[in-house]
């Protein structure tokens, strides 16, 4: 076999009045955001105690005047962050205050931590914070955001009781049935219809200790200008402001880009669900939530019955017609698991009804058992590629000479491209899958491992596990990032 390499050159991003730059920091310093609406604001709601409204409340004051870098020689991976001034990044005002503020009282927190059990813990303490944030929101001032600010001893409960196995009865699964605080007070604020974001102590206090017990399973805090770059582009973002896209090039036809997914129900059932995130060239994503699933014999690659993939195609095109008007021209599904015949033929079966030319079905083994590997200390470059008979091999994650090193802590394992069905050639699936690594809006780093479908099918799956099938849900992908 005869291998074809090749390395993809980082794809630029574009930002305000079309300035196009790979790194999101600098794009976003330069160009300002996609969308800037000259004297805008983001009215951020908090909900927390007095303690961490009051210590997120200054840290937004210490992003407005600036943040120094870390001082390293790797400056284009610890900028620093401007400001909020004429260097504003954002090209608008991030504004809080006690009108757009619940103080939970320190009492209701300790009643929390000692609810009982390690899922009474988790359903308490979001229990609590959704109904402060309701009631939040039934006053007169209403925020674009709401931010829960955690207290550092209801983190560690919250973690605690997940790492303890807050298991609901009859799971059967030693994962998939585990409460998990975030994705469980992401379900129940669904119903809230305002975007949220949790945020720690470790956020605004660079002296805030996390507890020894609990380092092994959490990532190391990130630098103060680092955390202020991500954070304020997420609540951008989830204000329903767009900060960068993908450059559209001349001619391109107008393409969706729909992520599968497949999670567990609650109860740890084996048979799946199906979720699909899709994405168009603007970016703005719209979640669906496919039928059940079957498996294979193996039980490791869950697919969708003719009939389903068949609807599920058929409403995410029509989700894209309500959004743009027109239907897309070319249609781009990416999944976590192998194809299935009778699955991709009601795909394509819905693809040929709907008059959708270009058909792309790609398998993203995230797991693939070849590898390559750099000569020297450092792993291959981001965006090298092999191509192995019909697939390719491709590092999402590597060696960034933008970053003049490699910013990770583990020798990175490669994507594997499989097609399908495919219309497109391998090659370009490959440069298109790679900057779709870049649309994350949570991290301003761009070089993510998973491309934004397939991620954000995952986050939507672990949220929609918590909502029953009669709850009305959220098509928006804000409302589960």
């Amino acid at each position: 076999m005869r291998f074809q390499t090749r390395v993809y050159a980082e794809p630029s991003l574009e930002f305000g009045g079309g300035g196009q730059h790979q790194d999101p920091r600098y794009g976003l310093a330069e160009f300002g955001p996609l969308q800037a609406i000259p004297g805008d604001m983001v009215r951020v709601g908090i909900v927390g105690t007095g303690d961490t409204a009051d210590g997120l409340e200054v840290f937004l004051g210490r992003c407005a005047g600036g943040i120094d870098g870390k001082v390293s020689p790797l400056t284009n991976l610890y900028p620093a962050f401007p400001g909020m001034g004429n260097l504003n990044p954002f090209r608008c005002e991030f504004a809080s205050g006690s009108s757009l503020q619940r103080r939970i009282p320190k009492a209701d927190i300790r009643r929390v931590i000692a609810s009982g059990s390690p899922p009474k813990v988790i359903q308490a303490a979001a229990e609590l914070f959704t109904e402060q944030a309701r009631s939040l929101l039934e006053g007169t001032a209403r925020p674009d955001i709401v931010v829960a600010a955690l207290p550092l001893d209801l983190v560690e409960a919250v973690v605690n009781a997940r790492a303890a196995g807050a298991v609901l009865a009859d799971s059967e699964d030693d994962d998939d049935g585990i409460l998990d605080f975030r994705d469980l007070f992401k379900a129940r604020s669904l119903l809230l219809r305002v975007p949220t974001q949790i945020v720690w102590p470790t956020l605004w206090d660079d002296e805030a200790k996390i507890s020894r017990k609990l380092k092994p399973t959490l990532r190391t805090v990130q630098d103060p200008a680092t955390r202020a770059w991500n954070l304020l582009t997420a609540m951008f973002y989830k204000a329903g402001k767009v900060p960068w896209r993908l450059p559209t090039p001349e001619g391109a036809f107008k393409a969706s880009y729909l992520g599968i997914g497949f999670y567990r129900e609650l109860d740890g059932k084996r048979l799946l669900t199906s979720t699909a995130q899709m994405f168009d060239e603007r970016g703005r994503g719209l979640v669906l939530r496919g039928a059940k699933a079957n498996t294979d014999k193996g039980d490791r690659h869950p697919y969708l019955a003719r009939g389903d993939a068949f609807d599920l195609i058929g409403r995410s095109v029509q989700a894209y017609r309500r959004e743009h008007q027109h239907s897309p021209a070319r249609l781009v599904i990416l999944k976590t698991s192998r194809f299935q015949s009778e699955e991709a033929e009601g795909m394509l079966e819905a693809a040929r009804e709907l008059d959708i030319p270009q058909n792309d079905l790609v398998w993203v083994s995230e797991g693939p058992h070849q590898t390559f590997f750099r000569e020297g200390d450092y792993p291959p470059l981001r965006g090298s590629a092999i191509q192995l008979g019909s697939d390719l091999l491709l590092f999402s994650r590597g060696s960034a000479p933008y970053y003049s090193t490699y910013p990770g802590m583990r020798m990175p394992r490669p994507l594997l491209l499989r097609p399908y069905a495919c219309d497109t050639a391998i090659s370009d699936l490959g440069a298109e899958i790679l900057a779709l690594t870049k649309m994350n809006w949570n991290t301003t780093q761009f070089d993510q491992r998973s491309p934004i479908p397939i991620k954000a099918a995952r986050q939507v799956g672990r949220v929609l596990k918590y909502v029953s099938q009669g709850q009305i849900e959220q098509s928006d992908y804000r409302y589960y990032t």
